[in-house]
């Protein structure tokens, strides 16, 4: 595991904006960040305005996964050098919050060649890890006062944002920096089970670090509907990021209201999820541990500038491209890995659940199957987060 932990703390992680990137192209030191889309190609929207398939578009993604893999370590440990740690990704998370001229836009990524420029659009995934990561750090013995009141300013501008976009007369989306509506920005309405909580969720978050009353008037408008419609989702239905985030908005939940009943309903729903996710933990794991898993886990990338891009669809008056499946056939040593760390950590979060001896093996195992030296995805991190998550509730 310490392995894991080096290769992406060295490989992926870039000190000039603190910010994990996606994938290696080549074995260079600078492999995660030499082939990003340069300054001028993002201000122009190349490949695309949510920049998908550059390298950069999952940077607030990762910082959640880290964040919460920093603090369990060190719940686990009591080791103090992961203050620093939770320090560094701390800082990217503020770049990210704080990079845009709209206030409350939170940007995928930045890129490290002026730790300033970044895309347009965003998602609804990008903002749900960086509240889960300001939760954990936040509320734990790592965070500092000027940490404390940087993630106040920072939740403060991103509820004021979504309470003034977040309206019928928007579909209940949040715009785009440019002030249009972009690919994945609905948070409420129409949206999916798993999705229902992303929007209460902030305004909790945010009248608990704040103390701001309002904002508790904004969560219990939403907190019952979104609670009842969570309630439907069916355990391992889409990616396993699906329910992991889930589990973030759950969890959060769970912690920080102070309702009895909610607790409890959060509790019942988290079991619920724990043992299929951690089930299918162990599978994936046993499947990719093969010799074929292996010529998997050890597909090359290549820049993005040499991957063929298919029409996504139009949205506020941009075509988006996006890389072709078929030949993005880097995802497959991507996706199955993330899937063995993301089900345990599903299983992990829940209060009271102890992970199964032959799932912590497995994760191990797999961590250990690896072949660092060959593998180029940011999967590993969610290795790292399940496993000490794992270690912190022995």
């Amino acid at each position: 595991m310490e392995k894991t932990w080096n290769f992406v703390w060295e490989r992926l992680f870039d000190g000039r904006t603190c910010m994990f990137y996606n994938y290696l192209v080549g074995q260079e030191p600078d492999a995660a960040t030499r082939y990003l889309p340069e300054p001028e190609l993002i201000r122009r929207l190349v490949p695309n305005p949510g920049g998908y398939g550059t390298g950069m578009e999952d940077c607030m993604l990762n910082a959640g996964l880290m964040m919460d893999a920093v603090i369990a370590r060190y719940e686990a440990t009591s080791d103090e050098t992961m203050r620093e740690y939770a320090a560094k990704v701390y800082r990217g998370m503020e770049l990210d919050a704080t990079v845009s001229p709209q206030r409350g836009f939170l940007p995928r990524g930045v890129t490290p060649a002026d730790c300033q420029s970044h895309y347009i659009d965003t998602s609804r995934d990008q903002y749900t890890n960086w509240f889960y990561a300001a939760h954990r750090l936040y509320f734990s013995a790592l965070s500092d006062d000027a940490q404390k009141e940087s993630i106040r300013r920072c939740l403060t501008a991103m509820a004021e944002k979504m309470e003034a976009d977040i309206i019928p007369e928007n579909n209940w989306s949040f715009r785009r920096e440019d002030g249009k509506f972009g690919f994945v920005g609905q948070m409420w309405g129409d949206v999916h089970p798993h999705e229902a909580l992303r929007l209460p969720m902030l305004y909790l978050l945010t009248w608990k670090t704040t103390g701001d009353l309002h904002w508790k008037e904004m969560y219990r408008r939403y907190r019952e509907e979104a609670l009842a419609k969570t309630m439907d989702f069916v355990t391992l239905s889409g990616a396993t990021y699906v329910g992991l985030q889930l589990q973030f908005s759950v969890r959060l939940v769970y912690d920080l209201d102070d309702d009895p009943g909610v607790r409890e309903t959060c509790l019942k729903f988290m079991r619920k999820m724990a043992e299929p996710y951690e089930a299918m933990s162990v599978r994936k794991a046993e499947e990719l541990m093969t010799p074929e898993g292996a010529q998997w886990l050890e597909i090359p990338y290549t820049a993005w500038k040499q991957s063929k891009f298919r029409y996504a669809g139009f949205w506020g008056d941009y075509g988006y491209f996006v890389p072709e499946p078929s030949d993005f056939r880097e995802h497959q040593s991507y996706y199955p890995l993330r899937a063995v760390g993301e089900g345990i950590a599903v299983a992990a979060m829940c209060p009271g659940w102890k992970v199964s001896d032959t799932a912590a093996e497995r994760l191990v195992q797999m961590a250990e199957f690896v072949d660092y030296d060959k593998h180029a995805t940011c999967a590993p991190i969610a290795l790292i987060e399940a496993y000490w998550l794992v270690q912190a509730t022995k």
